[in-house]
Formats: structure tokens, C-alpha cells, sequence
């Protein structure tokens, strides 16, 4: 009886060390919500690959069966898309994993895209860059109003035009959204929302091209509320959570350095 239980104990490890698991998912477009079809799926550092399997992934659909217990990474790609991939495990108790990556056109434009569950995006233009002055480290605020020269179509001759801020973006207090960035730099974004004061210029001496006697608008700093983000494909991050109510500036900054702010109402 002493012989048989070493040897059942045994015959249980091998019986665990042989089995392999499974590993399924989609390869979707983020901005469509829609499989892309005909990707091309592979486990980094394996042999597993959607190369291998006859007529490919027409509908973007794959699945690698008898895949060893460990950490992987899944990628895809496809011709003038973006590369995407998710890590997974396979383990006692998760030998079935399910893992979406996510793909998208080169042809998308840097910017901020407001999502629709199952019903694509739309970008949020980023209609007051023109009234974000130069600041200095890192700062920044919104004229509300100022003049320019603009050329008359009709005389071709130059006029005096007074340009004023455009209104917020209304958009929903629960938010979820898509942000491409402009270069292929890998480390992750950071994105705050700050409630918003009327502000004097002379307040706000190191931005530049402003007058003396503006109006801005200014974040409040030490309120502002940080909204989660996270990884979604090449150079493109998901931006998830709950917004200030009202009026406020939305700041996306990567390495500490600020790429982009939207004005924003939310309800």
C-alpha cells in the first residue's frame, strides 16, 4: 500500500505537467467595434500562428488549442493596420483563456474619439487649440476672446476679426474614450480633469501672446481628478471613468509632458 501511493501521487503530476490549454478571442477594431477580418494571430515566442490554420481568420475569430502552462503574449497585425497584443496565462485553474486584441487603420487621425458601445467612435475635434497660449512648464489655460487679422475673400485685404472661445463639448459624466497619440513613444498617457476659474492674465505671466487685460479660463490644479488609462492597441489608449460635473479642462499628458487639453461639459 506504501508503493501505491507515491505511484498515484506520481501518475498525478504527469497527468498535470501534460496537460495544455486553450486560448481563444477576437481581433476587433476598437473605433468600429467590428472584427477585422483576416488578421494575422500569433503567440510571441511559440509556434503558434494563424498562418497555420487553412483559409485563415475570415472573421477575425481565433483559437490555439494545447498550448503549455506559462505567461504568454498574444499579437496581430494586418497590412496598414496597427500591431496590438494581450498577455495571458495558462495555469492550474485557467487553461481556458479568453483574450480580445485589437487592431485599427493607419489612416486614423492623433486625437481624442468618444466611444459608443458596439457602435463605433466619433472624434472630438479639438476646436480651442487656437486659444491655448504658449505657458511655460507645462501649464495652461484658454483665452476666452482676442482679436486677429484675417484676410476679407471678397478685397483680399486684410480685417480686424474678434475670435471667441467656442462652447465646451457636451459629453456624458461617465465617459469612455479613445486617445491616438501622435508618436510611437510606449509609455502610458495621464489624463486629469479640472474644474475651471475666470482667471486675470496678469495672473499668468509666463504664457506668452496674451493680453494684459484678458480673461482666461484656468484650471483649478490642486482639484484636478485623475481618469484611468490603459493600454488599447499601438499608440492608442483607452480612457475610462467618471468626469467632473460642469465645465472643465481635460489634460492628456505623456512623460510629463502635455499633449493635448479639451474643454468639456459634462452631464
Amino acid at each position: 500500500m506504501k508503493k501505491i501511493v507515491p505511484l498515484i501521487a506520481l501518475s498525478m503530476l504527469a497527468l498535470m505537467a501534460c496537460e495544455k490549454g486553450t486560448v481563444s478571442g477576437t481581433v476587433i477594431d476598437p473605433f468600429t467595434g467590428k472584427p477585422v477580418e483576416l488578421p494575422t494571430v500569433w503567440i510571441k515566442g511559440t509556434t503558434f500562428s494563424s498562418q497555420k490554420i487553412p483559409g485563415g481568420l475570415p472573421d477575425g475569430t481565433f483559437k490555439f488549442e494545447g498550448v503549455e502552462p506559462g505567461s504568454y503574449t498574444l499579437e496581430a497585425g494586418k497590412g496598414r493596420y496597427s500591431k496590438g497584443k494581450a498577455d495571458f496565462v495558462i495555469g492550474e485553474g485557467n487553461m481556458e483563456v479568453t483574450a480580445n486584441i485589437y487592431i485599427y487603420g493607419q489612416e486614423v487621425e492623433p486625437g481624442l474619439y468618444r466611444s459608443f458601445d458596439g457602435a463605433g467612435s466619433e472624434k472630438i475635434t479639438n476646436d480651442w487649440v487656437i486659444w491655448q497660449p504658449m505657458c511655460k512648464a507645462g501649464g495652461f489655460v484658454l483665452r476666452t476672446k482676442f482679436t486677429t487679422d484675417v484676410e476679407n475673400p471678397s478685397t483680399k485685404k486684410k480685417e480686424k476679426k474678434d475670435m471667441v472661445l467656442p462652447k465646451p463639448r457636451e459629453v456624458p459624466a461617465n465617459v469612455t474614450a479613445l486617445y491616438k497619440i501622435k508618436s510611437s513613444v510606449s509609455s502610458p498617457i495621464e489624463v486629469t480633469v479640472y474644474p475651471i476659474i475666470s482667471a486675470a492674465a496678469r495672473n499668468y505671466a509666463d504664457c506668452s501672446g496674451i493680453g494684459a487685460k484678458e480673461t482666461l479660463k484656468a484650471p483649478v490644479l490642486d482639484k484636478g481628478k485623475k481618469i484611468d488609462s490603459d493600454y488599447k492597441s499601438e499608440n492608442l489608449y483607452e480612457i475610462k471613468g467618471t468626469l467632473l460635473d460642469g465645465e472643465q479642462l481635460m489634460a492628456i499628458r505623456q512623460d510629463g509632458k502635455l499633449l493635448s487639453v479639451y474643454y468639456l461639459n459634462a452631464k
